[in-house]
């Protein structure tokens, strides 16, 4: 008698469209650093290691514009919700958080920390979608994108780099990090944002 199987087979996926791009010439090619969808996926953006940002139909594979302003390393790279399609943001080792009109081609707005503090990774959410949490040099830095205030500099729960920060997909109060010091925590962003009162869970790895 055959048994079933308790593992379920991979799923098969199969290649549904390509897009071949130059960067660079053969000689000296430019990197692709990281790459992100819009939430219709009708747009794709690609960083590249020039500091430039290109824009591509994930349909056709047709350039749909090309964004510059970085004086460092892009680190990181998202849109922002489905209420605001055509909004997307770069944090870079610069120091700054630069927000994007992709209908206009312009930079809208800039968030910005200061020359001598990278910015290694930032998040999108909040209960009304309105904050940017980027992650530092033992800090996470908050703002309000729509107005360009910071309103929160956390620098009690890390003492090494934060490489990465990301809101809770569901939960979009629950601020997560986690830093080369090897601690994961998680914040409330409901309501004043602090290291005292905002740290929910701290885990040491």
């Amino acid at each position: 008698m055959e048994l079933d199987d308790p593992v379920p087979r991979a799923k098969r996926f199969s290649l549904n469209k390509s897009i071949q791009a130059s960067f660079g010439t053969p000689n000296d090619p430019d990197y692709v650093f990281d790459i992100a969808g819009s939430w219709d996926d009708s747009v794709m953006g690609v960083s590249l290691s020039t500091r430039e940002i290109k824009l591509y139909s994930p349909a056709t594979g047709q350039r749909l514009g090309s964004y510059s302003g970085h004086t460092g390393t892009i680190t990181d790279l998202q849109f922002l919700d489905a209420s605001t399609p055509y909004t997307f943001c770069s944090s870079s080792t610069d120091g700054t958080i630069r927000v994007w009109d992709s209908r206009t081609g312009q930079q809208v707005n800039i968030l910005e920390t200061g020359a001598s503090q990278e910015l290694y990774s930032f998040t999108v959410g909040g209960t009304s979608e309105n904050l940017i949490c980027a992650g530092a040099r033992a800090q996470i830095r908050c703002w309000d994108w729509r107005t360009g205030e910071e309103i929160a500099c956390m620098q009690e729960c890390h003492t090494e780099d934060v490489t990465q920060v990301r809101f809770h997909p569901s939960r979009r109060d629950k601020l997560v990090s986690a830093s080369v010091d090897g601690l994961i925590c998680v914040f409330n962003t409901r309501g004043e944002i602090n290291d005292d009162e905002g740290l929910d869970i701290h885990m040491e790895f």
